[in-house]
């Protein structure tokens, strides 16, 4: 530990998925990142993400620098014998390993053994402890007064957690007291910021994940008292395709059943669309969802359309942030101020239209 208290860590395996935690890393609580170390396959050693080199191994040097290893989620794929070796290296070098991805489970118990070899610790906070259940709970939806903003993409990888953290951000810096429900399960570390609740994931029929999630927002709304809560909204809006259909948009739908936006961001991928395209979106989200388009985010995320009609996965490449400006100026130019679109080089002002709304709405007096 550093003077600060603070859990010096080595992120493990850094790609972008675990981008939005550097570029708002002063949300972090209790956790100092120093290191970013990624698989020599993935071609990232010695590039540069936020300041920090990314490395592929580590030195006596790095290893003097840090109190734990953290398993985080990753885009790319990750073979778990791989995983496995350099938990044992940390072990060896008798540092904690802290758990934020999914495992299998003999990966799981094999880790536990060598834990208890070297006699090291392994901190589980893959697990996402379910906040309620069903008994007791009235079929009936309470109001929530509080100001909610609402994040959505029409698909995976659209920059919707970097979006959550970024309006949380630039609501904190004007001195607004946020609450925020991540769109990712394992949200962990961050101030403020409640991990997307494991009962939505589990089997429970429909009708009472809408009112859990209801509860969920009204118990926060009281507990925190919040001036603005930021809800996430996890993977797309609907399926790409008959042969990529996603979760076929199910989280929307019960989320939007459960909770009534009073803003909603968009976030779509960094492709060539038109006018036309973001006019039909709004019309899809209305019908849909019952709830209106307010702005879009572009991200720098660009989706291969001719993957989108098979069955392998669907393939993405990033997008030069000029090329999206462009993208965004022609859009704005064909559309006047008929669409808000906004990318990450925008999201303060993204920002200050959700206050300017939400003035207007009068939806609260702070505001």
């Amino acid at each position: 530990m550093n003077g600060f208290n603070k859990t010096r860590v080595a992120v493990y395996p850094y790609d972008n998925e675990m981008y939005p935690y550097l570029k708002y890393k002063s949300m972090l609580e209790n956790i100092d990142i120093r290191m970013l170390l990624s698989p020599a396959g993935w071609a990232l050693g010695s590039k540069k993400a936020c300041g920090y080199e990314i490395k592929t191994m580590l030195t006596a040097d790095d290893y003097s620098e840090l109190d734990a290893l953290w398993i985080t989620d990753s885009i790319n794929k990750l073979q778990e014998e791989h995983l496995y070796e350099v938990i044992e290296e940390m072990l060896r070098n008798g540092k904690q390993i802290i758990l934020s991805r999914k495992i299998h489970p003999e990966t799981y118990y094999a880790i536990l053994e060598t834990c208890k070899r070297y006699s090291g610790a392994l901190i589980d906070k893959s697990i996402n402890v379910k906040d309620f259940t069903k008994e007791n709970i009235p079929l009936s939806l309470q109001e929530i007064y509080t100001p909610i903003v609402c994040v959505a993409g029409i698909g995976e990888r659209t920059d919707k957690f970097l979006v959550q953290l970024g309006v949380k951000h630039c609501f904190e810096k004007m001195g607004y007291d946020v609450a925020m429900v991540s769109s990712r399960t394992n949200s962990i570390f961050l101030n403020n910021v409640h991990a997307f609740p494991a009962f939505m994931e589990g089997d429970l029929p429909a009708e009472y994940k809408i009112v859990l999630f209801n509860h969920f927002i009204k118990e926060i709304e009281q507990l925190k008292e919040p001036e603005v809560i930021i809800v996430g909204i996890p993977e797309g809006i609907m399926p790409m395709s008959k042969l990529q259909v996603g979760y076929f948009g199910i989280h929307a739908f019960e989320i939007f059943n459960a909770i009534t936006p009073d803003f909603l961001a968009l976030c779509l991928y960094g492709n060539d669309i038109s006018d036309l395209y973001l006019s039909e979106m709004k019309k899809i989200i209305q019908y849909r969802f019952q709830t209106n388009v307010d702005s879009f985010y572009l991200s720098n995320t660009m989706q291969d359309v001719f993957t989108v009609n098979r069955a392998m996965p669907i393939e993405y490449f990033a997008r030069e942030t000029e090329n999206i400006r462009l993208l965004v100026s022609n859009l704005e130019a064909a559309a006047g101020e008929k669409n808000k679109i906004y990318t990450e080089l925008d999201i303060e002002a993204m920002v200050q239209q959700m206050v300017k709304q939400l003035n207007e709405y009068s939806v609260t007096e702070v505001l």
